[in-house]
């Protein structure tokens, strides 16, 4: 689907090109040719060959399950080491010879192996294998497989088990797993190295979901309630969103990706500020915290401006953001603060938008534009819902509904297509 919308906008783009002379027909098709050429099949073979080294390896399992205890040690370990380094072999040979969806898929038949060898070698030897370190090590092969192939298929591999180690030492030690940054950070490392854009999304993700199973445990470090820790990962978001606009100067693919990731979460905070929660006293750490994530996104998107990348009005957008954040533990738990957040998310949701058509950031545009209309849709329904009657409450949110179906539609047409005018420019 993302394909299909990816070569619908690049063949309009061309045409265009094509028109203003910057791009001959000849090349257009060229391009087109490679961009699209067997996007339905290319990869069908490589899918399929990793579907069923997985299935290798899961019948490799079944079998020797089903015969262990007739099996002498000796031959247990032979078999399984042996399965192991076939693995390998073959992901070498396929790799030299060209046949990289094959090396992808005996990579990951590897990686199931060598987790099924760690459970089998714990039962041989009786020593328990049910510990988040031996995951760990699964993880850091993982790792030294995709830096030497490389592996995609291993790099995804390796984010989905350390994020898989970090939650079950969390819920075995009940402390945070601080060395899950070592793997992560390698990863992420690796990821950049490949210039796989996929593997960021994975790497953002993965970084956000150790954030959020860990919230408690930080929430004991950095005092406070869970607002003041939704405070500080609303201001690290920001920093994600300035880091992202300074890196789309030299790298748009990834800065434009943490730009959204940055976005998407510091809104998503600033909607969760409406909420009523019980208050206590920030301790230091959150002041700390608190003071550094502002000072950098401030300094960051000072220096956008000075290059001319932000205007001032963008600029001041972003410091309403942050000063929300960073406010909200001092407001109290009133009523006036409440809708002071909810005024402030509509009109920054309004200034998305305009940020997003200046700088023809679509996804900006939808963001603010959904983003607005979450926010009116939550004021209608938790605020006037119980002022009305119920014919009443249905009537007009009905009407609400199907005017911002008809209305929502046409103003984003006309702001993207805004956007890409300002792309011809």
């Amino acid at each position: 689907m993302l394909q299909t919308i990816y070569l619908k906008r690049l063949r309009q783009d061309l045409e265009k090109w094509v028109e203003r002379g910057w791009v001959t027909p000849e090349n257009a098709q060229s391009i087109l040719a490679d961009a699209g050429g067997g996007v339905g099949t290319r990869h069908v073979p490589q899918i399929l060959a990793i579907m069923g080294a997985v299935l290798v390896g899961f019948a490799v399992m079944s079998f020797v399950a089903a015969n262990w205890a007739d099996i002498p040690k000796i031959i247990r370990l032979l078999m399984i080491f042996s399965a192991l380094w076939v693995a390998w072999g073959a992901a070498y040979f396929a790799d030299r010879t060209g046949h990289k969806g094959y090396a992808e898929a005996a990579v990951v038949a590897g990686l199931a192996l060598f987790g099924a060898n760690i459970m089998l070698i714990g039962q041989i030897y009786h020593v328990t294998s049910s510990t988040p370190e031996w995951v760990l090590v699964w993880c850091m092969v993982a790792l030294a497989a995709a830096w030497a192939l490389p592996s995609r298929a291993a790099l995804a591999i390796s984010f989905l088990l350390v994020i898989l180690w970090s939650a079950w030492a969390l819920d075995q030690h009940e402390k945070i797993s601080w060395f899950f940054f070592v793997p992560w950070s390698l990863a992420t490392w690796l990821t950049m190295r490949m210039s796989w854009r996929a593997g960021l999304h994975l790497a953002l993700l993965t970084l956000w979901v150790w954030a959020g199973i860990s919230a408690d445990a930080l929430q004991g470090i950095i005092g406070g309630y869970a607002g003041s820790l939704v405070a500080i990962f609303a201001l690290i978001a920001l920093v994600q969103w300035t880091l992202g606009l300074r890196l789309s100067s030299t790298s748009i693919r990834f800065g434009s990706l943490l730009e959204n990731y940055g976005m998407v979460i510091a809104f998503a905070a600033l909607a969760t500020f409406q909420i009523e929660d019980s208050r206590h006293n920030v301790g230091f750490v959150w002041y700390a915290l608190a003071l550094i994530a502002l000072a950098a996104v401030g300094a960051l998107a000072y220096a956008e401006v000075a290059a001319r990348r932000l205007s001032l009005r963008d600029y001041c957008g972003i410091a309403a953001l942050g000063l929300g954040a960073v406010l909200y533990p001092f407001l109290g738990n009133h009523a006036y603060s409440l809708v002071l957040y909810g005024a402030l998310f509509l009109a920054l949701s309004v200034w998305l938008v305009a940020y997003g058509t200046a700088r023809n950031h679509r996804f900006a545009i939808n963001a603010g534009l959904f983003a607005f209309a979450a926010e009116c849709l939550y004021l209608y329904f938790w605020t006037l819902g119980s002022y009305l009657n119920t014919a009443a409450f249905f009537a007009i949110g009905g009407i609400l509904l199907i005017a911002g179906s008809l209305i929502l539609p046409k103003l984003r047409r006309r702001l993207v297509s805004s956007a890409n005018e300002g792309d011809t420019k």
